[in-house]
């Protein structure tokens, strides 16, 4: 900056200074502005992670407290798909009056399209058990008694929040649980990965069925002892030669044959909650 004879600085000078102040200014309270920004997206990341973790620590624990099957309801997994997880589990406060002595509610994950992660319950106070409300929306409003909102910014897409590993209700005894967060899908960091497996221990499993066949004078001794329940109940046993009733018992003596006459031999066997399972194997009596 220049100044005349007599000290004074130009009023061009003044202005020079004065527009470089500005742009140096200008450029700082920019950069401050993107930290800002920086550090209020990195926040909301950490919330938006926290409470998914918070979630899915929610979900294991009523899975982990799953309800026990009974003969009218032999499943505690009522509806699955990837979206969608309805279950039965054990209410630790519930209703505590009534007649719903085991303290049993149903419980609703699901994925709604604002790309939040919902909670609905269902309580009761009768000792059946209530039908399953509607689910086709999520959430629903009719038939639940709570719904809120567990996690935001769930951005799963095409990738299934819920997994279990059959398609047949009563088989299901492993659930995995995968949320991918993020709060700004246009911008880096991509999406972080919370994911769980749950071990249902209180499903009710489907028996396996199993028998031998051997030759005695006139027919056939069949024996199924073979058969397993993966809870150790005790299991129901029907014989059947092709599709006639022929007998029922772990054992049963099957006589009247024809020698060297071959049989379609099929054994159903059933556990206390009605769940079955069939084999047929030939055999020459």
């Amino acid at each position: 900056m220049r100044r005349g004879e007599r000290g004074e600085v130009s009023l061009i000078a003044v202005l020079v200074a004065s527009v470089l102040m500005i742009v140096i200014l200008g450029a700082t309270l920019k950069l401050f502005e993107g930290f800002t920004a920086k550090a209020g997206d990195a926040t909301r990341r950490t919330e938006a992670e926290d409470q998914a973790r918070t979630a899915i620590n929610r979900l294991a624990q009523d899975l982990r407290n799953l309800a026990s099957p009974t003969a009218e309801q032999p499943q505690a997994v009522d509806y699955s798909s990837g979206s969608d997880l309805i279950f039965l589990t054990v209410d630790p406060a519930g209703p505590n009056t009534g007649q719903n002595t085991t303290n049993t509610k149903r419980v609703r994950y699901c994925l709604d399209a604002s790309r939040n992660l919902q909670e609905q319950t269902q309580t009761w106070t009768s000792a059946a058990i209530p039908a399953v409300p509607a689910h086709a929306a999520c959430p629903s409003t009719t038939g639940w008694t709570r719904t809120r909102t567990m996690a935001a910014y769930v951005v799963n897409g095409t990738v299934p929040v819920f997994s279990v590993d059959s398609t047949v209700l009563t088989d299901i005894s492993e659930v995995h649980v995968n949320l991918l967060v993020d709060t700004d899908i246009v911008k880096l960091p991509p999406a972080t990965n919370l994911s769980t497996g749950v071990f249902l221990r209180n499903q009710n499993r489907r028996p396996a069925a199993a028998f031998s066949a051997a030759k005695t004078a006139g027919g056939l001794v069949l024996n199924g002892s073979s058969s397993v329940d993966p809870e150790g109940d005790t299991l129901t046993y029907k014989w059947y030669d092709g599709t006639t009733l022929v007998g029922t018992g772990i054992t049963f003596t099957y006589l009247g044959l024809a020698v060297n006459s071959v049989h379609q031999i099929r054994l159903d066997v059933f556990d206390p909650a009605g769940l079955s399972s069939t084999v047929t194997q030939a055999a020459t009596a």
